[in-house]
């Protein structure tokens, strides 16, 4: 029994010694949690079904800031939409009675308009709305404007919702949750008197548990992307192409990684005379397996066992590498934007003017929404006898040349375009004006610059001919009519 027992025991304290080295160490050292490994294809189609819900709003949110900073593709398409347009515009009168028009009044209002439209700033202080509006899928403001300046200042969106449209302007509302200052007392400080004087009258009424307030001021800002009162990530369709672009990268990895491991495997001699006995003592199938285990690199496997091992061999044409590159392709498909904009070899094909004019005007539709913001604020915070509408122009930066030549050509043809072709050159109103008056009554350019002479600028009685050839470039019989002058007009 005792024997027995003694056999059992030096059986177990043997494979012991594997469980304590693990029997075989094949791990990747450096292998980490990649941000979009957080959710899953079918966590998206679950959120995306259930968009209504304030949880997978956020949910979205969340899966669409990680993937601005994860993935490269991801990045490219939010920056192409949210900066494509340039922010161009110009102040077209809103006056229709000509006749009634006071010239002097006319004119100090529109310049009054040109400045503040110039402290607005529009293509400076409404970026990150933009980019916003399309990671989020909405952007929740509130403009803070000063002496000297104008900006935007960002509210959670995960205390922000929308719950009114404006009836004057069709502008959307929103309601904030001033049970955000509950735990954030300190930012009340930082925010507008506006939201200061909400949160203290709620805080003085006992009587009431209601935390949401809708924020009705012209100064309030509230932009989407979304067609409806649900806002998600612009982009959130495609969420999905992103996690097969990032699995199938996965995939390619590990087959690489896989194609150069190596498995070294140490066998422990055993006794040929009695089953389960190992000629050598745990300690140095401790040792030994630790030893090599330490100097080999991390492409090396080390097995130590008493079993023989068959090798099982990958081969390397089992894995379509271009896996990624379709799912690349794939995802460029769904957004609707052409990849050719983000890939080194674009070719040209007229295919991708018609594309790129199509995600033109997709993104036009939010600029439009922020040109009404504008003109919104501009009449309600200004007393004007004549009104000047804020026009963004649909100018972008990859078709901006092209309506430069077409505003020229119009200019041509009598059209008054002047303030367009200087807004598309990037002056503002306000600049174009003070660089007019200062070229021109303070610097007084046109008449110290004077154009070269040539045939643009010379006038009919200075036409002779073409310039006269020089001398060593004559031959004698040119010389001589030269000196006889033979030329010239009776």
């Amino acid at each position: 029994m005792s024997q027995n027992s003694s056999k059992s025991d030096e059986h177990y304290r043997a494979l012991s010694i594997f469980k304590e080295i693990g029997l075989i160490s094949i791990g990747n050292k450096n292998k980490g949690i990649s941000v979009v490994d957080t959710y899953t294809s079918d966590d998206v189609k679950k959120f995306l079904k259930n968009r209504s819900n304030v949880a997978s709003q956020k949910k979205l949110r969340t899966i669409s800031r990680y993937l601005l900073s994860a993935s490269g593709h991801y990045q490219n398409l939010i920056l192409y939409f949210s900066t494509l347009h340039t922010m161009d515009y110009t102040l077209p009168p809103m006056t229709t009675d000509i006749g009634s028009i006071n010239p002097k009044k006319f004119k100090k209002d529109y310049e009054e308009h040109a400045k503040i439209a110039e402290k607005m700033d529009i293509s400076c202080s409404f970026l990150e709305a933009r980019i916003t509006s399309y990671v989020d899928g909405v952007f929740y403001g509130f403009a803070r404007p000063t002496k000297n300046g104008f900006y935007l200042q960002k509210l959670d969106p995960d205390y922000c919702k929308i719950t009114f449209i404006d009836p004057d302007t069709g502008l959307l509302g929103y309601s904030f949750d001033f049970s955000y200052f509950n735990n954030n007392i300190a930012m009340l400080n930082s925010f507008p008197d506006y939201f200061r004087e909400i949160y203290n009258r709620i805080k003085d009424n006992k009587s009431s548990t209601e935390k949401w307030e809708r924020i009705e001021s012209p100064l309030s800002v509230c932009l989407t992307t979304s067609f409806d009162f649900n806002p998600v990530p612009a982009f959130s369709s495609v969420f999905e192409g992103i996690l097969d672009i990032a699995d199938f990268k996965t995939l390619a990895k590990t087959k690489e990684e896989l194609d150069n491991f190596m498995l070294l495997s140490q066998k422990i001699p055993m006794d040929s005379k009695e089953a389960n006995k190992f000629l050598i003592d745990e300690d140095y199938v401790k040792t030994f397996h630790e030893n090599l285990l330490d100097i080999s690199p991390e492409q090396v496997g080390v097995s130590t066992g008493p079993m023989d091992i068959t090798a099982v061999k990958f081969d390397k044409d089992t894995f379509d590498k271009n896996k990624v590159g379709q799912a690349t392709t794939q995802f460029w498909d769904e957004t609707g934007v052409s990849n050719l904009l983000f890939s080194a070899n674009a070719s040209t094909s007229s295919a991708l003017k018609y594309s790129i004019g199509t995600d033109e005007s997709d993104a036009f539709r939010l600029i439009k929404v922020i040109e009404k913001w504008c003109n919104s604020y501009i009449q309600a915070t200004g007393n004007y006898r004549y009104m000047f509408k804020l026009n963004i122009l649909p100018a972008t930066k990859l078709n901006r040349n092209e309506l430069i030549e077409s505003a020229l050509k119009l200019a041509n043809s009598g059209m008054p375009v002047k303030n367009e072709i200087m807004a598309l050159r990037g002056y503002s109103p306000n600049a174009a004006l003070m660089n007019s008056y200062l070229e021109n009554e303070i610097l007084k350019l046109p008449d110290v610059l004077i154009p070269l002479s040539s045939a643009h600028t010379a006038t009919p009685s200075d036409l002779n001919g073409r310039p006269k050839s020089n001398e060593e470039d004559l031959s004698d019989k040119g010389l001589q009519t030269r000196d006889n002058d033979s030329n010239e007009e009776e």
